[in-house]
C-alpha cells in the first residue's frame, strides 16, 4: 500500500455509533389526491371497481354518509361490483378501501327528496305541486334535480360516498314498528370517516354543512347515516 493512501478498515471490524446514539426519524408525507382521482399517502388499501365509475364528477360538491347493511366488508365490495356502491368503505377495524376515482360518479344516493319541504321552506306554489303527488319520489326526484346545489340535496353526479360497514339490528324491516336501530360504529371508523372528510373538505373546499346523511336526503330506512361522524 502506498504512503500517501487511507487505511482503511474491513467492514465488519469498523466502529460503528452506538445503539444508543441513533434516533429514528418519522418522515411526514403529504396526503394528496392524485391525478387519477385516487388518495395518496393516507393508508388507504386502493382498490378501484371499474363497475362503479360511472361519468365525470361534477365537484364533488358534497359527501353522503352510508351504511352497509351488512356485516362484512367483503360482502360490501362484492355488491359494489354490480355497479352500483360508494367511492370509500370503512371496515370495522378502521381499514379504508377508495373503491372509485374521485373524478368519476357512482350510483349511491337514488331519487333525492325535496330539500325546500323538508326545511320548511318551499314557496307555497311549489308546496302545493309537491303534495300534490302524494308519494311520488320519481317526480319529486324529477323535479329537484334541476336546480343546483345546495338548493337541492347532493346526487349521484356531484357527491362522494363512504360507506361504513355496519347493520340495522332491530326494526329493519318496512312493516316494523319503532325506530330502526343500527350498529354503532366502532372508534377505529369513526376515526377513518373523519380523517377521510377532513382530505375532501381540504381538498374541494367543503363545510361541514356539505355532510349528508343518507336516509335524510334519500328514500332509505331511518337512521342508516346517522352517527358515523361529529363535526369537530
Amino acid at each position: 500500500m502506498s504512503a500517501t493512501m487511507k487505511k482503511y478498515h474491513e467492514v465488519g471490524q469498523s466502529t460503528t455509533s452506538q445503539v444508543d446514539n441513533t434516533q429514528r426519524k418519522e418522515v411526514e408525507v403529504e396526503v394528496y389526491i392524485g391525478e387519477n382521482g385516487y388518495v395518496q399517502n393516507a393508508g388507504f388499501t386502493i382498490k378501484p371497481i371499474a363497475a362503479l365509475e360511472k361519468g365525470k364528477m361534477d365537484g364533488p360538491k358534497a359527501i353522503v354518509l352510508h351504511r352497509t347493511e351488512g356485516a362484512s366488508v367483503q360482502s360490501a365490495l362484492d355488491s359494489a361490483g354490480t355497479g352500483i356502491g360508494t367511492h370509500f368503505y370503512v371496515d370495522k377495524d378502521g381499514t379504508v378501501y377508495q373503491t372509485a376515482s374521485l373524478l368519476k360518479h357512482t350510483y349511491h344516493v337514488g331519487k333525492i327528496k325535496s330539500r325546500c319541504m323538508v326545511d320548511g321552506t318551499c314557496p307555497a306554489d311549489e308546496t302545493r305541486q309537491i303534495t300534490g303527488w302524494g308519494w311520488s319520489p320519481s317526480k319529486v326526484h324529477n323535479h329537484e334535480k334541476v336546480k343546483a346545489y345546495p338548493a337541492r340535496y347532493p346526487m349521484n353526479t356531484d357527491s362522494v360516498g363512504i360507506e361504513t360497514v355496519s347493520r340495522c339490528v332491530k326494526n329493519c324491516g318496512p312493516k316494523d314498528k319503532g325506530v330502526p336501530e343500527w350498529e354503532p360504529p366502532t372508534a377505529e371508523q369513526k376515526s377513518s370517516i373523519a380523517t377521510i372528510v377532513g382530505i375532501l373538505k381540504k381538498e374541494y373546499g367543503l363545510t361541514s354543512a356539505d355532510i349528508h346523511e343518507h336516509d335524510l336526503i334519500s328514500y332509505k330506512t331511518a337512521g342508516e347515516g346517522a352517527g358515523l361522524y361529529d363535526d369537530e
